[in-house]
């Protein structure tokens, strides 16, 4: 085929091309260094970067380009880029003395000190250069706390060359580290004297005022840094901080966004962003922002700590255990982690963990209330009133003027009888500045003890000192209720909402009267209000879920936590509700992308972990679940909570020796772990350990006498053990402490084993006397009687849970059975609905295709029951009833291949004596 032209705009692409591949315009990598260093000179920078690319593109070996764009990427705090592209320039032959400093700054700042001192040696020389790479590998030194070689470094370098800047930094540096601040301060101050504008010592010298508490001259020293170099972001986040401190947000939000402007992605600005939002008590937002934070450092301490702090703040306390547990294990003297972390456990129900926790702080210190304040609430817990008033009055001393403390003093006298204990608690109240926690304690007491009237007087104090806020008025409509005063509770739910729309407890409150009123329409305009003062409310969304569900509007349910999720991309609520219904409808694989979502959004949350490793042992994934179990003890150290889910995925698995070890490393934690114990116990009688299960059951009857649980335990070894007698006594015991269904239905199995079933099932039918609703129960006596063939009391039972629980395949089909064996006729009419239901299911096709043979109606029949056997072949009873159709059909041939072949299977079955009696009927007359 002949050529043709090329068309126009080919033709200018591929000029276009070549010219960018060739640094159009013919500029050599010589003069695109010199522009780039013309472009920094005016301040833009990336123009320069862009430039001092093309110009290593150009020619990779030219030393010059790449030390510019070493000292561009250091610039912006990409070191690891500015340690690589000044060990290029080196190689490209720029002399080591000028270049070895420069990726010593690179080094110190990923604060990779031993790497300063191994690959960058100390110079025999005296130049300006080499004075400065002593002063950086003294700086190194100090990094690793070798103070005294990085003195000795130090002098040398002082003498060699008194006025360089990098020696008196680093002498700075070094006066710090002998907590000599005065010093450090004098040595900065001959620094800026050689040179005004050095980022590093005015940087040094703002952090020094800082922290010595002079915030306004530290910040013109910030001001001044930023004035000199607009890119220096570090001084920017400083200043952010410096206001935050000072509660100026909108002033930090500035500095932050001005610092993300320059760099987009850096950490510390991000982090600093989420931390004015936690201040705002914009707290989800600020775990979304923090997040991203997360994602890329996931051991970033303050980051950690910020998320430590939120999850708190969100009630989400696994979490928040997770993050802070991280932080006190590598800064096991931070006192506000501990702090943090101790009240975290303690609200977690687990007192003895927070005083360990909380133990090295107070060996550190027994001058921060902050500390002495949770340490008097685990005393509390503990009901050691007398310590924790202890810990309490200390923590007064050192902040008389603290409310909470007050307040906390007051609830330790309260626990003790002290009649000091409401003047305390009315003292935090009237204080300046007081949380209403006093107040609410007042109420809530009163509350609980229906002194409506006197709660509505502590109401109406509460309001003059807060009469904006909509808790007060939730208060009063609660008492309201506590007065069976509907209408006045109701005005007063939509007066807490008319103070702030989005006030979700009283728009709950509401719905539920609503609800009661039987108005699901007007639950539903509650939580719109809500949704439409705050269209992100994540509770909204949620309950408009669960009224969705409620109102059997499933696609809707689906709708709102999806919608949820996608609102809140941190959020685990609506991912863990959504795999849960998606498991519960047996859509097993979308509830596994679902929990799997949940992971992915917080990889450390124990809860997405937990839920994951539940829909994965749902699915039969067992080997999967157990690796997301472990990772969640790895997540939670120490947590007996953790341990014995595990030992659960190990059970499933019939790793009895590692169950085994989980459930006792759990119970080592928590001696009186009773969901351990029982667990362990079933390990031991899997296992045949059956002294051991009961030397387990006599500990929890010794723990806790009153707890029908070491009964049971004991019932249920003596049991396996085939010990009938002592199985009944002990169940016998259980009950006396706790009349339960369960132990009952363990009873009728005690009774089945000792041939006296009729006694267990009207033990079972008192209780369901006594309490109609209880279908499991209902259906596990119908069974049993079914079992010893008293079909018409089984009858009986089946038509009243079709009442109850209408359209149910095993109760339609067990009932048809039972009818059957009882001669009654209604049998075919509920088989039929039966197999109506569920058109494939193996036991539906069996029974109709029987009750048909039966009734001979045997060719219907004959094929009803060969779907059933194709559905289920390993089902001995659907092939003995296919062979007895065959049989009264008169195809004898058929049916003595049938019965040949279920009776050469081994499989026991119910009618096996029928079977080989109607065999050898055959083989007779065959014969």
């Amino acid at each position: 085929m002949p050529s043709s032209a090329l068309p126009l705009q080919r033709l200018l692409a591929l000029l276009l091309g070549t010219c960018l591949l060739t640094a159009c315009g013919g500029e050599d990598s010589a003069t695109l260094v010199t522009d780039a260093r013309a472009k920094l000179a005016a301040g833009d920078y990336k123009a320069a970067m862009i430039q001092l690319k093309n110009a290593v593109a150009e020619d990779d070996k030219n030393a010059d380009a790449r030390f510019e764009l070493g000292k561009l990427y250091f610039a912006q705090l990409d070191l690891a880029s500015a340690e690589k592209e000044f060990r290029r320039a080196r190689e490209a032959g720029l002399p080591a003395s000028t270049v070895n400093p420069m990726i010593a700054r690179a080094l110190l700042g990923q604060r990779e000190y031993q790497r300063v001192l191994d690959e960058l040696p100390a110079p025999t020389d005296n130049t300006p250069d080499s004075v400065t790479l002593q002063a950086l590998r003294a700086a190194a030194a100090l990094g690793l706390g070798q103070t005294e070689e990085a003195r000795k470094t130090l002098q040398h370098a002082s003498q060699s060359a008194s006025d360089n800047i990098d020696v008196h930094l680093a002498l700075a540096q070094l006066a710090l580290a002998d907590r000599d601040a005065a010093q450090a301060m004098q040595h900065l101050e001959q620094a800026l004297k050689i040179d005004p504008g050095h980022i590093e010592s005015l940087s040094l010298k703002g952090d020094l005022l800082r922290v010595t508490g002079k915030s306004d001259e530290a910040t013109l020293i910030y001001r001044e840094i930023t004035r000199i170099d607009p890119r220096q972001i570090n001084a920017r986040l400083a200043l952010a901080n410096i206001n935050i401190a000072g509660n100026k947000l909108d002033d930090a939000r500035m500095e932050v966004d001005a610092a993300l402007k320059v760099m987009p992605n850096n950490l510390q600005a991000r982090y600093t962003q989420a931390l004015i939002s936690f201040q705002e008590k914009k707290t989800e937002h600020a775990r979304d922002q923090l997040a991203t934070v997360l994602k890329s450092a996931p051991e970033f301490l303050p980051a950690l700590m910020l998320g430590g702090s939120i999850e708190y703040m969100l009630g989400n306390l696994q979490m928040a255990e997770t993050y802070l547990n991280k932080v006190a294990k590598v800064a096991p003297n931070n006192l506000n982690a501990l702090r943090l972390l101790a009240a975290t456990q303690l609200r977690l129900g687990r007192s003895d963990d927070a005083a360990r926790t909380l133990a090295p702080a107070l060996r550190a210190t027994n001058q921060d209330a902050g500390v002495l304040l949770v340490a008097g609430e685990i005393a509390l817990a503990g009901k050691d009133y007398s310590k924790a008033a202890e810990f309490f009055e200390q923590a007064a001393k050192l902040n008389p003027d603290s409310a909470a403390i007050r307040t906390e003093l007051g609830f330790s006298r309260l626990a003790q009888g002290d009649s000091r204990a409401m003047d305390d608690l009315k003292t935090a109240s009237g204080m300046d500045g007081a949380s209403n926690r006093a107040d609410t304690f007042i109420i809530l007491k009163q509350l609980e003890s229906k002194q409506y009237d006197a709660a509505l007087a502590s109401i109406a104090a509460l309001e003059k000192k807060q009469p904006a806020n909509p808790l007060t008025w939730n208060y009063r409509a609660a008492a309201y209720l506590g007065k069976q005063d509907i209408q006045r509770a109701r005005d007063s739910f939509s007066q807490a909402l008319k103070l702030d729309p989005a006030f979700f407890p009283a728009a709950a409150n509401l719905a539920q009267l609503d609800l009661k009123a039987n108005q699901p329409a007007a639950a539903r305009q509650r939580f719109e209000g809500i949704l439409k003062a705050d269209p992100k409310h994540l509770n909204a969304m949620l309950a408009m879920a669960d009224l969705s569900l409620r109102n059997k509007d499933e696609k809707a349910h689906v709708s709102w936590l999806e919608k949820a999720a996608t609102t809140h991309p941190q959020a685990i609520q609506p991912r863990a509700a959504l795999a849960r219904y998606l498991l519960a409808k047996g859509d097993k694989n979308k509830a596994l992308a679902a929990a799997r979502e949940a992971v992915n959004v917080q990889p450390d949350n124990p809860v997405a972990l937990d839920l994951l490793g539940a829909t994965q042992l749902a699915l039969g994934d067992t080997p999967n679940a157990l690796g997301t179990y472990r990772k969640l003890v790895e997540r939670q150290p120490g947590q007996a909570a953790s341990l014995t889910k595990l030992a659960t995925a190990q059970i499933v698995s019939k790793d009895w020796t590692g169950a085994r070890q989980s459930l006792q490393s759990a119970l080592r934690i928590q001696p009186d772990f009773l969901e351990a114990q029982m667990m362990l116990g079933g390990v031991e009688i899997q296992s045949s350990r059956f002294d051991d299960a009961q030397k387990l059951a006599r500990q929890i009857q010794s723990q806790q006498p009153d707890n029908p649980a070491g009964f049971i335990l004991e019932g249920d070894t003596a049991f396996t053990r085939k010990d009938f007698p002592a199985a009944l006594a002990a169940f016998e015991r259980a009950s006396k402490l706790e009349p339960t269904s369960a132990v009952l239905v363990r009873q009728l199995h005690v009774f089945n084993a000792l041939q006296r079933s009729e006694e267990g099932e009207k033990r079972l039918a008192t209780w369901l006397a006594a309490h109609p609703q209880d279908a499991g129960t209902r259906a596990t006596l119908a069974e049993n009687q079914i079992k010893h063939k008293r079909y018409k009391a089984a009858a009986e039972q089946y038509l009243i849970l079709n009442a109850s629980h209408p359209n149910n395949l095993l109760v339609l089909n067990n009932l048809a059975w039972a009818l059957h064996e009882a001669r009654d006729k209604r049998a075919l009419g509920f088989a039929e609905q039966a197999l109506k239901l569920k058109p494939d299911s193996a036991a539906a096709l069996d029974t109709l295709g029987w009750i048909l043979v039966q009734q001979n109606q045997i060719a219907r029949g004959i094929t009803l029951l060969q779907q059933a056997l194709t559905k289920a072949p390993d089902m001995a009873e659907i092939q003995f009833h296919l062979a007895s159709a065959f049989f009264l059909s008169g195809d004898r041939t058929r049916a003595q291949r049938e019965l040949e072949r279920l009776l050469s299977s081994g499989i026991a079955f119910p009618q096996e004596h029928e079977a080989k009696a109607l065999l050898k009927q055959l083989q007779e007359k065959k014969g």
